[in-house]
């Protein structure tokens, strides 16, 4: 199924596009998402969110396909699965940032996303509105981060491995906030027995890091 997506920055073209190629400082940003490491050109993620009896945990990994600065337009290929092997999605997030004043950018995206097991009963309705409002979130924790002071570099030496990253501020925050706005939505429009099942689609999407995702 194919998602359009788009959204606005308060921040210039290129401060836009370089926060948004850097997946180490967005992954805080995708609620309830962690940036696990990297293997060459592959991120790797986990999404892992309970709360009461719904819970999902997912893994996966992303990669750029095709980056160009010049244009700020990327495709990013991404695949996520339950470790419990019931549910697995691929995606290719085609992404574009325009300008809107000099000081505010319009991002864009385009994914075609394909999800197998019992997820994949659920509609491309169900997924649209669950990202619309997963990309809202997204974009408010975007916006802190862009606030923030970038973080100086560490100094080690180069074949030392990578410190631990110190806890996100907007992680914890935003796994509450996207609980909050998609559950009284989904058990709204599609009923209770069916919102565990849509919370973890939900969260194998983030798993991808897309985030934009939107």
């Amino acid at each position: 199924m194919q998602l359009k997506n788009e959204f606005e920055i308060d921040a210039d073209l290129d401060r836009t596009w370089a926060l948004l190629t850097d997946f180490e400082r967005i992954a805080p940003c995708l609620p309830g998402a962690a940036l696990d490491g990297r293997d060459g050109d592959d991120y790797l993620g986990n999404v892992k969110v309970k709360v009461g009896p719904i819970g999902a945990h997912f893994t996966g990994t992303a990669r750029f396909e095709h980056r160009d600065d010049a244009a700020r337009a990327a495709v990013i290929s991404a695949r996520g699965k339950d470790p419990k092997g019931q549910a697995t999605a691929t995606a290719q997030i085609h992404a574009r940032l325009e300008p809107v004043t000099p000081t505010r950018t319009r991002v864009l995206l385009d994914t075609q996303l394909d999800i197998s097991g019992r997820m994949a009963q659920f509609g491309r309705g169900a997924i649209a509105d669950i990202s619309t409002r997963l990309i809202g979130q997204f974009v408010t924790n975007l916006s802190r981060e862009l606030l923030a002071p970038a973080p100086a570099p560490p100094l080690v030496p180069a074949s030392s491995p990578l410190p631990t990253p110190a806890p996100s501020s907007t992680s914890d925050g935003a796994r509450m906030d996207v609980l909050r706005l998609v559950l009284p939505m989904v058990r709204d429009r599609y009923g209770q027995a069916i919102a565990g099942g849509l919370l973890g689609l939900a969260l194998s999407w983030l798993a991808f890091g897309r985030r934009a995702r939107r």
